[in-house]
């Protein structure tokens, strides 16, 4: 019974399936756009088939699990798929029916699902098939869902364009009912989606144990000692926690108890950088204009002990221009706030502002002023929550690029490659002062066993794998690509970043006779929603939305970053 497409269906697809000798194991599941089933067909998918088509489509299954297993063989091309189940006499009409209606207008999300064939079966790539046959109402129902079951503030990529469902990944593909996309974006995975050491990790250890974090376990120490090697020797003590808001969070109470101890005038004062973000806490929201000057009632919100400074942007901010003067600029704003208050209980950055924009501290900037504040009795925090554990490049640790040593360093995000891990690695002399409090400190998740053996394996595959020097050569090469980009257009305001942690702010095209940069949002949402168009995954920020930033797994290529670049240069010419 043929099936009605397009001739040139199969074209292009290139698959070499025959490398495959039993990819065809397993129950085959036939399937609806609304449910999959095993051996038999849900009738309540199914309300306009006649008994008579179920019974048949039953009585099918059997042969038709075992023509299908019987293709490893002979497949070399999708449309050898298609012409091995239109020889079979009678195949199952719901089968057809899915087929017919639906292959013709979606040969991108075929492709990619039979590109899944020789790594989890036909059966998964005919699911596959199914499931995108209705992506858009697939994307409406679970976002419908969201909202009716979660909170309504709860954030989703690309929900205006309809969501994008995520359901599986490699290296730095993320894939899902939309095919496979590119991932520019997660700078969680950073050690890649699914990397098999990772996962061989966490499945070993959840099959052993996984409790409170107050038993001892050999994982933990070795994990720890290993964590430790990587930091300056300074930092000598590990805290593990869950997440970088809790992180972040930990590291307040332990420099207000330090700074209390070391008679600093006013301990529970804390300097940070406007749009600066550090986590979803109460204390941590506090610490984050970003966040809270988004509130639609409250842009006016600041608590009196948080102070502000200027964000350090070299290229649109209040001090411009690369070199030392301009660091020491802004690093004055923090040196006033020490000299009006008498001193603050901590100093907290990023050490590249990410939903500031990926701006880099300027030459300069943090000696100066994690000295001013270190002179008054505080203490100086670095969050690598999001730039640490080789993203740099150069360094394992993006504040090291500047020549300090923070007091306290928090980190997550990559540190468990998805798994909830964080810690705070602090020097003993603020551990000890933490603990002088008497209040005991225990984490119920925070250190246990199967995070620990995530954790361990991911620093081990950062290793083995060479994946800080991919991001230093690449992240040199993709910054290279991106500055001529920069030379060929006027609205590619600036380029900056380091490691794989890099950005590009979009302006508007100058009015005659200025050179003041003036941010342009649309561009950046519209190269972002091109991108998608294009099958690769990005996203933007920056307080005026026009940053585009890059931030993929640390086993991106400089293939991949060759794609990306001619993605955003048509979106440009676009």
């Amino acid at each position: 019974m043929p099936l009605p497409l397009d001739e040139d269906f199969g074209n292009g697809v290139g698959l070499n399936l025959s490398k495959t000798k039993s990819y065809l194991q397993g129950s085959f599941l036939l399937t609806s756009s609304k449910s999959f089933f095993r051996g038999e067909i849900d009738t309540s998918s199914s309300s306009s088939s006649s008994s008579a088509e179920l019974d048949n489509a039953r009585a099918r299954t059997s042969e038709l699990e075992e023509t299908v297993r019987n293709l490893s063989s002979k497949l070399e091309s999708s449309m050898d798929v298609v012409r091995e189940l239109e020889k079979l006499p009678s195949p199952p009409p719901m089968l057809v029916r899915t087929l017919a209606g639906q292959l013709n207008q979606q040969r991108i999300a075929i492709k990619s699902a039979l590109q899944q064939v020789e790594k989890q079966g036909a059966a998964g790539a005919v699911r596959e098939v199914a499931a995108a046959s209705d992506i858009p109402n697939l994307n409406k129902q679970l976002i419908d869902s969201h909202l009716a079951n979660q909170g309504p503030n709860v954030s989703i990529f690309y929900k205006e364009e309809g969501g994008f469902v995520a359901t599986s990944g490699s290296g730095c593909i993320m894939s899902g009912p939309e095919g496979d996309y590119l991932d520019c974006a997660n700078n969680v995975a950073g050690v890649g989606h699914s990397h098999p050491k990772v996962v061989e990790a966490g499945v070993k250890e959840l099959q052993n144990i996984q409790t409170n974090g107050r038993f001892l376990h050999p994982i933990r120490e070795r994990y720890v000692k290993k964590l430790l090697a990587t930091l300056p020797p300074s930092l000598d003590v590990i805290y593990l926690v869950n997440s970088g808001s809790e992180a972040n969070d930990l590291a307040l109470r332990m420099a207000k108890q330090y700074a209390s101890l070391k008679k600093c005038r006013n301990p529970e004062d804390i300097i940070c950088l406007d749009a600066a973000y550090h986590g979803h806490t109460q204390s941590i929201v506090d610490i984050s204009p970003y966040k809270w000057r988004q509130c639609t009632d409250g842009k006016e919100y600041h608590k009196s002990h948080v102070h502000i400074c200027s964000v350090p942007d070299t290229y649109r901010g209040p001090y411009r221009g690369e070199g030392v003067a301009t660091g020491r600029a802004y690093a004055q704003e923090i040196s006033d706030i020490v000299g009006i208050t008498g001193g603050v209980g901590a100093f907290i950055h990023e050490s590249i502002m990410g939903c500031g924009g990926q701006i880099v501290m300027p030459e300069g900037y943090l000696p100066m002023a994690y000295e001013k504040v270190r002179s008054a009795g505080g203490l100086c925090i670095a969050d690598e929550v999001q730039t640490g554990f080789g993203r740099a490049g150069t360094n394992f640790w993006a504040f090291q690029e500047y020549g300090v040593e923070p007091d306290i360093v928090t980190m997550g995000k990559p540190m468990g490659n998805g798994y909830p891990l964080a810690g705070v690695a602090v020097r003993r002399e603020v551990a000890e002062a933490f603990s002088s409090s008497g209040i005991e400190y225990f984490n119920t998740y925070g250190g246990n066993s199967v995070a620990c053996a995530i954790g361990e394996a991911v620093l081990d595959a950062i290793e083995e794998d060479g994946l800080q020097e991919n991001s230093r050569v690449v992240g040199e090469y993709l910054k290279k690509r991106m500055k001529e980009l920069k030379s060929k257009s006027v609205m590619v305001g600036d380029v900056r970043g380091f490691g794989l942690f890099l950005g590009i702010e979009f302006i508007q095209k100058p009015a005659f006779g200025s050179s003041e940069p003036i941010p342009h949002p649309d561009l950046a949402k519209f190269t972002v929603d091109h991108l998608k168009h294009n099958r690769i995954i990005t996203s933007r920020d920056g307080p005026d939305g026009n940053v585009l930033k890059i931030k993929p797994p640390l086993s991106f290529s400089k293939e991949n970053a060759d794609n990306l670049i001619s993605c955003i240069e048509r979106a440009l010419v676009d």
